[in-house]
């Protein structure tokens, strides 16, 4: 395996939305094409199904071999971008949005990316048949019916208007998967990887790496740039920093506790980059509102109630990438509360 060799190594503190939200010093240098990234992975995935999973462990890879309806721009946050939607129009008061697709694109088997492959996966989120979960189903409560009326079009239509909609569509796990496999097995995906996207998967040894190689038809002409991406399961924090300083890897996507960096940094000075940029992720706590005692709405109160966010702010940031208490948008966002809100 051929290492990528650049001539910094990429730490981050805090979570990048995927491989191209660089700071802006590394971001202004020229691409160089060829050479494999080695990136340290701080779980193992769960099961390669992003609409199934909620960990980063599995979009963090997996993004790179699928494409979205919708995208966050990686370089102007919070805008939202097309990915293979090529345009959109807002119709009937902001009920329905219509999008109309890029014409070309083609999944790794060699077949056609059209506007029911974009339906079934959509409605794999919002309207999971039996025995499929989708623990994002409520940040899509808005949408009443997903229609696709040609190979090229698909429209949403939503119950009432929500602000937070295009946003939300944008969420990086929103893959698209091939309609043809999900109509065999909904859980397909689970175990198998079928995208549009730059890279396609090539071995994924559980506990160890997962290994994609370069997509030599992707739709976007000229990319990638790099011949392949390996992500090496490390899951012990001590031993990403190791494998940082020794070059095992070259970057960490996610964060490190703010003590480990500086050690790194007084160690290897200026051949080490620690970029810190606004996180997007939320530190939360999920229940099953389904099971006792978390069916009664009173024990759902006094849990959120129960909760001193500041002290966990307080507590959380010398280690973690928490540092703001914040909603379910970031300050900053068109409907975000300002930092220290609620």
């Amino acid at each position: 395996m051929r290492s990528l060799r650049v001539g910094v190594i990429l730490l981050t503190v805090v979570m990048l939305v995927g491989l191209w939200a660089a700071p802006s010093a590394v971001a202004q240098e020229q691409p160089r094409r060829g050479g494999v990234l080695r990136v340290a992975l701080a779980a193992d995935p769960p099961s390669l199904d992003a609409h199934q999973e909620q960990t980063f462990a599995v979009t963090q890879p997996m993004s790179a071999v699928y494409n979205n309806l919708l995208v966050l721009d990686p370089h102007n946050y919070p805008k939202v971008i097309g990915d293979v939607a090529k345009s959109w129009k807002v119709l009937d008061g902001n009920l329905s949005y219509r999008f109309t697709l890029h014409e070309g694109i083609k999944f790794h088997d060699g077949s056609e990316l059209t506007a029911v492959d974009v339906k079934a996966s959509w409605d794999k989120v919002v309207f999971p048949s039996g025995g499929v979960i989708s623990p994002r189903r409520g940040n899509y409560q808005m949408i009443k019916s997903i229609e696709a009326p040609d190979r090229f079009t698909v429209v949403f239509r939503l119950h009432h208007p929500s602000p937070a909609f295009m946003t939300s569509l944008a969420h990086p796990a929103n893959f698209i998967y091939p309609k043809k496999y999900l109509d065999g097995d909904p859980n397909y995906f689970k175990t198998k990887a079928v995208g549009s996207g730059p890279f396609k998967l090539k071995t994924y040894v559980r506990g160890s790496y997962v290994e994609l190689e370069r997509n030599p038809d992707y739709w976007k002409k000229g990319l990638p740039y790099l011949d392949g991406l390996t992500y090496f399961i490390i899951t012990d924090t001590s031993a990403r920093t190791t494998a940082l300083r020794s070059s095992r890897v070259d970057v960490e996507l996610r964060f490190l506790p703010p003590v480990d960096v500086n050690a790194i940094k007084q160690q290897l000075g200026d051949k080490i980059v620690a970029a810190k940029i606004q996180s997007i992720g939320t530190f939360g706590v999920t229940v099953n509102a389904g099971k006792k005692p978390f069916d009664d709405e009173r024990v759902r109160k006094a849990l959120t109630l129960a909760i001193d966010r500041y002290d966990a702010v307080k507590t959380l940031s010398s280690i973690t990438n928490l540092e703001l208490i914040r909603g379910r948008h970031a300050p900053g966002e068109p409907v975000g509360v300002e930092p220290g809100g609620a």
